[in-house]
Formats: C-alpha cells, structure tokens, sequence
C-alpha cells in the first residue's frame, strides 16, 4: 500500500511552517503480535509509536531516539525507540486497562523521558517532560515548545493494526509581522484540527496535504521508509550474562540447567547452556544463531 510505513517531510511555504506525517501500519502491527495488549493500552502505545519517529524528523543523528515513561498508574512502563534508519520497536508493561485520558491516569506520577544516542560520537542528550495533558501529543507538544522554543502542534491516531500522525512547528523568520504570523499558525492549526481519523489513517499522504494545506504552497519531500526493527542479538544477550558474573550464572545454571533470555521488544530467546556458559567467561564463544527462537 502506498500509505504502508512512510515519513513524508513537508514545508508550508506561505504560512512558514514545517511539518512531518508519518504512517505505520506493517511496523504498528508487528509490535500488536508481540503481547496481547487491551485497547487502551494499544492507544498510548500506538500513539507513541508514531510520536518518536515525528520527533526524530527534526534532528540530525545517526544512533537512536528512545521516549520512555515510568509511572505508578496503569501503565507503569512503555517504552519506543527509533534508530536513524527508520527502525522502530515498542512495547509497553501495565498492571490495568488504563481510561483513554488523561495522561496522568495513564501513567500515574510519572515522567515521561526522550533520550537521543549519538551512534559515532556516543554523546547522549537526555529531556525531561512531567506526564500531564489530556493526550500523549499534548504533553509532548509542550516539550518541543519549551525546549526549542518552537510553537508545536502534534496529531495522532491509532487503530488496530493502523497509526499515523502529523506534527507541524513554526519556523523562526527574523523581521515578520508578528500579527500575521501568528494568524498563519492558527490558521494552520484549525486545518490540520479538521483531519479526520480516517483520512489520517487512509487517504494518500501526499493527497491529503495538498488538499488540507491547498493555500499554502505545500512542498512535500521524499517519502522516508520506516519499518519494525529489533536490536537485539546473541552477542548482546551473552554480554548481559557476562555482567551479571560468572558466579551468579553458575548458580542460574544449576537451578535450571540453562540460562534462556527473552527479548522484550520481539519476543526472540536466546539459550544458554553450561558450555556456552564457560565460552562466554573465557572469551570465546561462538555467536552464531543456531539458539535463536522466534
């Protein structure tokens, strides 16, 4: 499908304003076979999962961009990271079927973090936002705002097995007629507040820009390919057990007789018996696949 898995970039020429519309639909629905999430759960999850690759369309890096929340409500962890690849994984833990808003009775006290890694130079950026607003894009539309200080508007929706979202931010223009700026905003705010759930959903990206937008001189960009991607690996498991020591997977070993890890994002094991084990201690373990599970 052409709307399958896409970032479209995009520049209101007239009302300078850029702006972001992601769809996920093959990527949304790998993360819903990974756990049997209610559908309450499914809403803040999925909005999340457009969120961070709207988010990661305004920087420049090339590791990844991770948004997490941790809280004592309903849902007291999810978590969602998009690598520069256009990667993307999520999942999200809960103890009870959450009410849709608002966020604070989704998480309960919680803060909701947006971590960037920068993957050659290693530096981590780290933002900080309290979880309140009646959805997940209103809190993190006043982080953009506060951070940047740019004036942010943030749309998204989410069906089973389909996501999608809009985000738009006045650029800066030196020496601009305040009043008329301002008129342009919220003008393009009350067009974009006009999109229905169906059209964001469905219709043609490229379509529905031109025809919400159509005063506006759109300039679309490129479609950017997104899809589901796990990080996980055999050498990345060995290396949690080398951290754990050797004592404490010995004594894992002779309660179960093998140590088996489990991905959280992708559900993927990875075994570990007594020889992998000591292979591992003494630096020469072979990291193949032949014990990886889907």
């Amino acid at each position: 499908m052409q709307n399958n898995d896409k970032r479209h970039r995009f520049i209101l020429e007239k009302a300078n304003v850029r702006g972001v519309l992601v769809r996920l639909n093959e990527t949304w629905r790998e993360v819903l076979s990974r756990a049997e999430y209610p559908l309450n759960v499914q809403q803040v999850l999925g909005h999340a999962m457009v969120a961070v690759p709207l988010m990661a369309s305004t920087i420049k890096f090339s590791g990844k961009l991770t948004l997490q929340a941790r809280g004592t409500g309903p849902v007291n962890l999810l978590v969602v990271q998009g690598n520069a690849d256009g990667g993307q994984r999520g999942l999200a833990r809960w103890k009870s079927e959450p009410p849709l808003t608002p966020i604070s009775e989704i998480f309960g006290d919680a803060t909701l973090t947006i971590q960037i890694e920068s993957g050659k130079e290693g530096e981590v950026y780290q933002g900080v936002v309290q979880a309140e607003g009646e959805f997940l894009q209103d809190t993190l539309a006043s982080y953009f705002e506060d951070s940047e200080q740019l004036p942010t508007k943030m749309l998204l929706v989410c069906s089973e097995g389909r996501a999608a979202g809009m985000m738009l931010q006045q650029l800066p223009l030196e020496d601009a007629d305040t009043d008329e700026r301002d008129d342009d905003w919220n003008r393009v705010n009350l067009l974009a507040e006009t999109i229905g759930q169906e059209e964001m959903l469905e219709k043609n990206s490229v379509e529905l820009l031109r025809h919400v937008f159509a005063e506006d001189d759109v300039r679309v960009f490129d479609p950017e390919p997104l899809h589901f991607e796990c990080g996980c690996s055999r050498a990345r498991t060995a290396a949690l057990i080398e951290g754990v020591g050797y004592e404490e997977a010995i004594t894992i070993l002779k309660d179960q007789g093998e140590i088996e890890i489990t991905c959280e994002f992708c559900n993927s094991k990875n075994v570990f018996d007594s020889i992998d084990v000591e292979a591992i201690f003494r630096g020469d373990l072979n990291l193949g696949d032949e014990n990886v599970v889907h």
